[in-house]
């Protein structure tokens, strides 16, 4: 392996593995665990970093890296804390991602262009970036209806559909410059880096399949001790699900990286998946990912529809040609 991928690999795993402990102890006493995946994100972006460092110790100088370097310290020290006070307020961790967008935002936007584009951080196409964004929209519905249809549930479906619905959605788009945070931390790490990274030595077909695997084997201590309700076969159907989730899914998120030329399309669209679930909720202060039973059912749904309506992007230019491909990261700073 790459020495590259072995920085990146192991800043990116260890870490959220060990986590997992943190998170079985948390479980058992209940004590909130929200902060701990919200946490995780960051990793890829920190193990991108760290290579990035190996290459070029000045990286450490833009006041982008910075922040969010600043940001992580805060979010790991505050999941310190939550293990040894179960009155910590973990809304405090939603408050330092909001209020570190806002000067990370102005950065990015103040950076210099040539910077700004080796770093991956530039958005040439923006609306190509809405464009696929919509699609993503129309996809999600689509999976949503025919996840309805075939559990009887249309009828409960269609209920959403309202004037509070559109209004959720709209505040979704609004707000979603404040939130972006720790999405960028994750896609930066699998489509900024990993993919055309391990596209440039095995070939874009590998490197979906072992770009899938990797992101889907990343959530393991989530999908054990976290997203599942802590049942032997609920946590298997989880981990199984999520490999095949992030394979196919990651095949969309690739194109759009390729696509729009930029690494806002995939945050935006990351988001915009963990987040369209609050159109079902009537208590937003409720986690809606913790604790949930998966079954053989949600497995094979999630698995096939996500090979149909994610996976027949591999068959787009924008994957299958490779000439296509935004270089990864690490390339950019290497031909410096």
């Amino acid at each position: 392996m790459k020495k590259d991928l072995k920085i990146y690999i192991g800043v990116s795993f260890i870490l959220p593995y060990i986590m997992g402990f943190a998170i079985y102890y948390c479980k058992l006493n209940n004590i909130n665990t929200n902060i701990y995946p919200l946490f995780q994100m960051f990793m890829p972006f920190l193990g991108v970093v760290a290579l990035l460092y190996s290459e070029d110790k000045s990286i450490l100088k833009n006041s982008v890296i910075k922040i969010y370097i600043i940001t992580s310290l805060i979010l790991f020290a505050f999941s310190i804390i939550n293990i040894f006070s179960s009155n910590f307020n973990t809304s405090f961790s939603d408050f330092i991602i909001l209020i570190s967008a806002i000067p990370m935002i102005i950065c990015i936007s103040t950076m210099d262009k040539n910077l700004k584009r080796k770093l991956c951080l530039d958005n040439p196409n923006k609306k190509t970036t809405l464009l696929i964004c919509l699609v993503f929209i129309i996809i999600y519905f689509l999976r949503l209806f025919l996840g309805g249809i075939l559990q009887g549930e249309t009828r409960e479906i269609i209920k959403i559909l309202n004037i509070n619905s559109v209004k959720i959605l709209v505040s979704i788009f609004i707000f979603s410059f404040l939130n972006i945070v720790p999405f960028i931390g994750e896609e930066y790490g699998w489509r900024a880096y990993l993919a055309p990274r391990l596209k440039e030595i095995y070939g874009y077909k590998k490197s979906i399949l072992i770009t899938g695997f990797i992101w889907g084997i990343w959530h393991l201590p989530l999908n054990l001790f976290y997203y599942s309700d802590g049942q032997l076969a609920s946590q298997i159907y989880s981990i199984l699900g999520q490999i095949v989730f992030c394979t196919f899914f990651g095949i969309f998120l690739t194109y759009a990286y390729n696509k729009t030329k930029s690494i806002w399309a995939p945050v935006m669209i990351h988001y915009l998946n963990n987040n369209l679930a609050l159109l079902f909720i009537t208590d937003i202060s409720k986690d809606i990912f913790s604790g949930q039973h998966y079954d053989l059912k949600g497995f094979l749904f999630t698995s096939i529809s996500s090979i149909i309506f994610f996976g027949i992007f591999i068959f787009f230019n924008h994957v299958k040609d490779e000439s296509l491909w935004e270089k990864s990261v690490f390339e950019n700073i290497k031909e410096d």
